[in-house]
């Protein structure tokens, strides 16, 4: 009902347009009776501005990106400007970008001969324009051939999904055509919306680097990241977690989180699990007396796809070898079941994470508790407060990098130990690998969106600190 109210409410608004002869004050779904709003400052400044020239909005799987890039292209035209929306090809064009354009145009304002493209029957088999009552043109279409679309001069450019062009050809060929200033004076401008991909895309709008061939590029550009969870209000309940079960850990991060990666750039942490099993080896009990680092690392606030996880590790020296070889000395994760959370303080019978953390502190000698700030700062607060062990938070950006290629050279070359504990080969055995650019350093992170991986990064985290503190 509510539906077809608010369809109801979009004709009448319309048909008064129409009689005015003015462009609406604000965009509606003509399907859903939605008003489009920006998810937040970044895209309304993106939407909205006339400058710089060059705008990507890079975004997850529904993350609204496309909805953004039509409706930035209808101010445009409302002004009076003439520009270009194309897909990377017709088909891509005609099912996706058309279908979502037809949804938000106020087709009040399309000459009578061309209102006919609105209805749902009208498909597009070849390039085309829309001519709108106030002399703005909208040359439509797929961008299969970049060299096809050199007649146009035009004032804009929308192209959607361009990381599905494998080279920069349609950038620059869209590029020589937006050239013509708005009635005001406005500046021309073209904007992309996609999913990112780590190719001319990130070469172009990436973040700079060192001789940068596309510093100048750069210097007029403006890079929006619009999240799928952004937009969850517009899309079927539950819809980032049910699509995060068909990807990999990988692809969630392109797909949904709009991340600059290569999907098919991750490999496992480890090559082969026996260069873990090779580790094992019988340890002596630990003594109250032996320095240990311990380290936290935790995923919370999950739902009912994926489940929280904590994990605790701690290492000490070995006690037989050279002094920078390392031990494992404790492990202990917790694993919610799905939809719920862990309970950190637990009980006597079955202690959580912070009991366990305060056990440790009070019965070993434990040098330093280190942890991921981003998930544990309320728990680390608490530990602090009551003096319980020196708190450090462990930077999750070069420093996790750092570690995270140590950990695996320790590995490689069986400089640390440990007992053969079941559940932390596991957390090992899910990891990949995400290397850096220059490829030196690398990330841990899940093969699978649903695996876990909590384990490995406590055991990096607190072999990073051991060895630093040269305990």
């Amino acid at each position: 009902m509510q539906q077809l109210q608010a369809k109801a409410e979009l004709e009448r608004r319309n048909r008064q347009n129409e009689l005015t002869d003015t462009w609406p004050t604000e965009y509606l779904n003509s399907e859903t009776g939605k008003e489009y709003k920006p998810h937040h400052d970044a895209e309304e400044r993106a939407v909205y501005n006339d400058t710089p020239r060059y705008v990507l909005k890079k975004g997850g799987e529904g993350g609204g990106k496309s909805v953004a890039g039509i409706v930035k292209t209808l101010n445009r035209l409302k002004r009076g400007m003439s520009g270009i929306m194309v897909s990377p090809d017709l088909p891509h064009f005609r099912v996706s970008l058309w279908p979502e354009f037809r949804r938000w145009c106020p087709w009040s304002q399309v000459v009578d001969h061309h209102k006919r493209m609105q209805h749902q029957t009208w498909e597009p088999y070849r390039p085309f324009s829309i001519v709108f009552r106030n002399g703005a043109t909208l040359y439509c279409g797929g961008i299969d051939d970049p060299g096809a679309w050199e007649g146009p001069n035009v004032n804009f450019a929308h192209f959607d999904e361009a990381r599905r062009r494998k080279k920069a050809d349609a950038l620059k060929v869209l590029d020589g055509r937006v050239r013509i200033p708005g009635p005001a004076g406005e500046s021309p401008q073209i904007w992309i919306t996609t999913t990112p991909r780590k190719h001319w895309l990130f070469e172009y709008f990436g973040p700079p680097v060192a001789d940068d061939p596309h510093a100048g590029f750069k210097a007029q550009s403006l890079v929006v990241t619009l999240l799928t969870a952004d937009n969850a209000a517009n899309l079927e309940p539950g819809f980032v977690d049910k699509r995060a079960l068909t990807l990999t850990a990988a692809e969630v991060r392109v797909l949904l989180e709009a991340e600059w990666e290569d999907i098919e750039d991750t490999e496992r942490f480890l090559p082969n699990m026996i260069l873990w099993d090779k580790c094992q080896e019988m340890l002596p009990n630990l003594g109250p007396k032996v320095p240990l680092v311990v380290a936290l690392d935790a995923a919370t606030g999950r739902t009912d796809a994926v489940s929280d996880c904590f994990g605790i590790v701690a290492v000490s020296r070995h006690p037989k070898r050279r002094a920078n070889d390392l031990a494992v000395r404790f492990v202990q994760a917790w694993q919610a079941k799905p939809g719920q959370g862990i309970d950190f303080q637990g009980t006597e019978e079955r202690p959580g994470p912070e009991r366990v953390v305060r056990w440790l502190c009070a019965n070993y000698n434990v040098v330093q508790v280190c942890y991921d700030p981003t998930e544990l700062h309320d728990m680390a607060g608490r530990l602090r407060k009551g003096g319980v062990a020196w708190l450090k938070k462990f930077s999750q950006g070069n420093q996790r990098l750092e570690a995270d290629r140590q950990l695996l050279d320790l590995i490689m070359q069986r400089r640390i130990a440990h007992d053969g504990n079941a559940v932390l080969r596991k957390h090992v055995d899910n990891a990949n690998r995400k290397l850096t650019d220059d490829g030196k350093r690398l990330r841990i992170v899940k093969r699978e969106e649903v695996l876990k991986v909590d384990l490995c990064v406590a055991l990096s985290m607190c072999c990073y600190e051991s060895l630093r503190l040269n305990l």
